[in-house]
């Protein structure tokens, strides 16, 4: 077996972006970024497609590159937890002071958070506890946790290598001249 790829495509790169960014400043599904990355529109293989690449197991590579993108814009905006959670509790805290309404300044917050990965709008259905794992099911679930996201860590170890490798290189004569 070959393993998994070591780069990602354009098709892919384009998916990511569109995860993070959106369009024109606006979130879409995963089903509608696969959609605009060009992934075939038959029966319900874009939203196969937008599942399969965020899933880290599948797509690892990709699942580093949407996080790699995503911890740009937290540093370009300044975005951190702590941060976002302090700022929180300053509004909290203000609006408690002055009984002032600060329902604008506390959306704005809650939608940098948002921009930044920290609010994932999902629904979980539960079944059973955690409580209800015996010793040797909880240790079987954190050790498929474990490998999840061990597949990702490797993922963005492998893209900063890339990277760095293509950082490196000289710059050469264009293959399209004609010297």
């Amino acid at each position: 077996m070959k393993g998994p790829p070591k780069q990602l495509t354009p098709q892919q790169m384009k998916f990511s972006h569109l995860i993070v960014y959106g369009v024109e400043g606006n979130p879409i599904t995963k089903t509608e970024a696969a959609r605009l990355a060009g992934y075939s529109d038959k029966g319900n293989w874009c939203s196969v497609a937008g599942s399969d690449l965020t899933n880290p197991v599948k797509y690892p590579l990709v699942c580093a590159f949407i996080s790699n993108l995503r911890d740009e814009v937290r540093e370009k905006y300044g975005v951190s937890f702590e941060g976002h959670l302090e700022e929180l509790g300053k509004i909290r805290d203000q609006a408690k002071k002055d009984n002032k309404n600060l329902a604008a300044a506390a959306t704005t917050e809650i939608a940098r958070g948002k921009v930044s990965g920290y609010y994932i709008d999902q629904k979980i259905i539960r079944h059973g506890k955690i409580d209800d794992l015996n010793l040797g099911q909880l240790y079987e679930r954190m050790k498929t946790i474990k490998q999840k996201n061990q597949k990702v860590l490797e993922a963005k170890k492998l893209l900063m290598s890339s990277e760095k490798s293509q950082d490196n290189l000289e710059p050469t004569t264009s293959p399209m001249s004609d010297e």
